[in-house]
């Protein structure tokens, strides 16, 4: 048993910090592990499109989407679901894939994602792969509270005379 009466300051702190700094490095990386394995989930649930409400389930109730180039701002999990509208019939993977992803940085609770939407068709019509970056940051529960996605939409999505203007969104 050490005596801490016995030993100086300095070989006080010394101690201290080879016991509490790993355990502190030590819960940093689980955390970061815990994301990354979420932030996998989140992505195999995206790229099938099959399970919305699994999809949904890591969102947090007040979360906040952002799509700039679009300038949606969805503030809810309720709004955020009728926004997404996964199940609508008009939609068609054309991939086995929804998504491929191309470049993850995971650092502290946020993610920065860049891949690209595969082909699909809406009511029909065929819409070209897109181009995205998207970055989601975490609450400590685990479950996404904010979601901002650049989208390269193909010109005939976007009406840009009419679209809203998310530099508004700039505080």
């Amino acid at each position: 048993m050490v005596n801490f009466q016995n030993i100086s300051y300095i070989a006080r702190c010394l101690l201290l910090s080879t016991i509490i700094l790993p355990s502190f490095f030590s819960c940093e990386r689980v955390k970061k592990q815990n994301i990354a394995k979420t932030v996998e989930e989140y992505y195999d649930t995206f790229k099938e499109r099959k399970d919305f409400d699994k999809f949904m389930s890591f969102y947090d109730d007040e979360v906040v989407l952002e799509d700039v180039v679009n300038a949606d701002r969805i503030i809810g999990k309720k709004e955020l679901t009728e926004f997404f509208d996964w199940n609508n019939p008009d939609f068609q993977k054309g991939a086995a894939d929804a998504l491929v992803i191309y470049e993850q940085i995971i650092e502290g609770n946020k993610v920065v994602t860049r891949g690209y939407y595969t082909e699909f068709l809406w009511g029909g019509t065929k819409f070209e792969a897109m181009h995205f970056v998207m970055i989601l940051t975490f609450n400590e529960s685990g479950k996404i509270i904010k979601h901002i996605d650049w989208i390269n939409y193909p010109s005939n999505l976007i009406d840009y005379n009419n679209r809203r203007n998310s530099n508004e969104w700039i505080r």
